[in-house]
């Protein structure tokens, strides 16, 4: 089963980890401190904004990969092109499920769910209505980040198959992340509101790095539902054919050498 403690493990116990976190977290920290500043610097949030994005899908489709195909290492390497490779081709995997989905949940949120009367079922049915998409593009994310295979994020039978899976297992990591964060991250801010203050770049690059981690954790997480989330025809295939082999092997003669049996052969 999944868990955010073996993710945290797997991802602290690399080596350097705290080195990459504070590097990667450098456009992050960029985006925060241009939004913080008096005036707004919209232009270095905009220019940062592009690697920011980069550097956390890159991230997440790397981590997801290594933990899925059991590597030695789970974070990336400081190759930044193999980032901006994983980032772009994720980024053209994912965009049609974005797209129709977006689409989806625009045309019900604001054509048809207005017509429901009761304001609880209308809020309701949008909340739904935007879990399940999400859970459907996040189901396409880890069904490409497996192989890189391109047929993958079209693989509509093993999308309707694992989404809702998914979607119960991305709740149940938000619930740990919640906690993961007030524990870590909750401490450390409530130290600066004490004594240096919100309002520091310190403190804006300790959000950064938070990112960072997270986007590690989650990308960890994703990858141990492999088998516990996504179901593909041909997974399901090779799992049947290695239980046959167990219970092929199982139902080997036993041979007891006690048994006066074996000796009259």
């Amino acid at each position: 089963m999944a868990s955010i403690k073996d993710a945290m493990d797997e991802v602290t116990q690399e080596k350097g980890f705290v080195v990459k976190f504070i590097i990667f977290a450098l456009p992050i920290f960029g985006c925060i401190y241009a939004f913080k500043a008096e005036p707004k610097m919209m232009t270095l949030f905009y220019t940062c904004l592009i690697p920011s994005i980069i550097v956390i899908l890159g991230t997440m489709t790397r981590v997801t990969n290594n933990v899925m195909n059991f590597r030695e290492t789970t974070l990336p390497t400081w190759n930044i092109f193999t980032l901006l490779f994983d980032a772009i081709r994720m980024s053209f995997a994912i965009l049609p499920a974005v797209c129709i989905n977006g689409c989806i949940a625009w045309a019900l949120v604001t054509k048809v769910y207005p017509m429901i009367a009761v304001e609880g079922v209308q809020k309701g049915a949008i909340y739904i209505t935007y879990a399940v998409c999400a859970s459907i593009v996040l189901t396409v994310f880890m069904l490409y980040a497996k192989r890189f295979r391109i047929s993958d994020p079209f693989d509509i039978m093993a999308i309707s198959n694992s989404c809702i899976d998914v979607l119960i297992q991305l709740v149940l990591l938000g619930v740990q992340l919640v906690f993961v964060n007030g524990i870590i991250f909750g401490s450390i801010t409530y130290l600066f509101w004490m004594f240096l203050g919100l309002d520091n770049w310190l403190m804006w690059y300790v959000w950064a790095t938070a990112g960072i981690y997270n986007v590690a954790l989650i990308g960890n997480y994703l990858g141990q539902l492999n088998h516990e989330a996504l179901h593909q025809a041909e997974d399901k295939k090779a799992q049947k054919q290695l239980k046959e082999e167990q219970k092929q092997t199982q139902q080997v003669e036993k041979i007891d050498v006690n048994d006066p049996r074996y000796w009259n052969r």
